[in-house]
């Protein structure tokens, strides 16, 4: 059988099964897409294009790696994302699609519900950022396995004669989705964020604003619980595109859930998608399926939001090892690709309009 060719179009996992050595490559470069699940999907080309690489040097490093059987010499500028210039950053990054997530109740699955929808949408190739709007209980960064605290960069559109303004970077996981969270605003995770409401208002608006983030087909937002500051603070004055409530099987938690909806409704804003979490749990040893927190009323809960049922999720207790291990990106499940195919196609539904822009102030 002919070796396959290292081009810009060849997919990685092909090419790692092939060439073992290629992983070491591609992670020598910052793409870890080799054992992040993306690679089923991605090609070299897409994969640079995310990490915001040059495709030459890495196919230029893999083909050496093939010829010689090592690992290439590598310069610390090929490494190095792209970096746009003042002119063209123009203080401004585009987001073609806002998407808080949100259930007006606690412990029902959104950080979780976040974090795979992103990692779906990378494996459909789009960019994806995330950010995590629940200040005071973030958990995004650990479903990602990072834990280097956010860098600051100078404003590159800072006027000349001008004191440059730090921005945030923002971290970027193994596939590439772009984070900001307050949990990596310190290197120890586990540091109390005691701020008050306005406080957490304030935070939020920065991670959008004073973030160097780039261009995104989706930022995805991870609300903390509850109907007051904070996600009244991003329905009400960022540009949102659509809802996704997240929920679970129980009386209390739909009612919870209920008013959430009613606080959309009433903002203007659409619904656009409805995930039922923890719906049921399946034995592994006999099939049978069993209703650990009661019967859904997922169906009940989309109906008043006036929006598709995206996917009722069961307990499945593999997907939260990984999860837990920061190794959601590892997640090979169907549900994974559902619930972003179904955001995607909820989006798609949507009136067109002219994607919004944001200014880094």
């Amino acid at each position: 059988m002919p070796a396959i060719a290292i081009s810009p179009g060849t997919n990685i996992r092909e090419l790692v099964e092939e060439l073992p050595i290629a992983e070491e490559v591609l992670g020598a470069f910052g793409l870890h897409c080799a054992g992040c699940g993306v690679n089923k999907y991605e090609t070299i080309e897409q994969g640079a294009a995310a990490h915001q690489l040059r495709v030459e040097p890495i196919i230029a490093a893999l083909t050496q790696a093939r010829l010689s059987g090592r690992l290439p010499t590598i310069s610390n500028e090929d490494r190095e994302p792209l970096r746009r210039g003042p002119g063209a950053f123009a203080r401004r990054a585009k987001f073609a699609r806002v998407v808080p997530i949100m259930s007006g109740k606690g412990g029902v699955g959104k950080s979780l519900t976040t974090a795979l929808m992103a990692v779906g949408l990378r494996r459909m190739g789009k960019r994806v950022g995330i950010l995590d709007a629940d200040i005071t209980g973030p958990s995004i960064p650990r479903l990602f396995g990072l834990t280097t605290p956010l860098g600051l960069e100078s404003d590159p559109a800072t006027p000349a004669g001008q004191q440059p303004k730090p921005l945030m970077v923002p971290a970027q996981s193994r596939s590439a989705i772009q984070i900001v969270s307050s949990n990596l605003l310190t290197d120890k995770e586990d540091t109390a964020m005691i701020w008050r409401g306005p406080i957490l208002s304030g935070v939020i608006r920065q991670f959008y604003e004073q973030a160097l983030w780039t261009d995104l087909d989706y930022l995805l937002l991870d609300l903390p619980p509850g109907t007051s500051d904070a996600p009244l603070t991003v329905l009400q004055s960022l540009a949102i595109d659509g809802v996704v409530l997240v929920t679970m099987p129980q009386r209390l938690a739909t009612m919870i859930v209920r008013k959430a909806a009613n606080l959309v409704h009433q903002l203007g804003k659409p619904i656009v998608g409805v995930v039922e979490n923890m719906s049921y749990f399946t034995a592994p040893e006999t099939g049978v399926r069993y209703d650990v927190f009661g019967p859904s009323y997922a169906q009940e809960v989309a109906d008043l939001a006036g929006a598709p049922l995206f996917a009722r999720m069961p307990i499945d207790p593999a997907l939260v090892a990984l999860a837990d291990n920061g190794r959601v990106e590892e997640i090979d499940n169907p549900i994974v690709d559902q619930l972003a195919q179904a955001l995607d196609r909820a989006m798609i539904a949507l009136p067109a309009k002219v994607p919004e822009t944001i200014s880094i102030i």
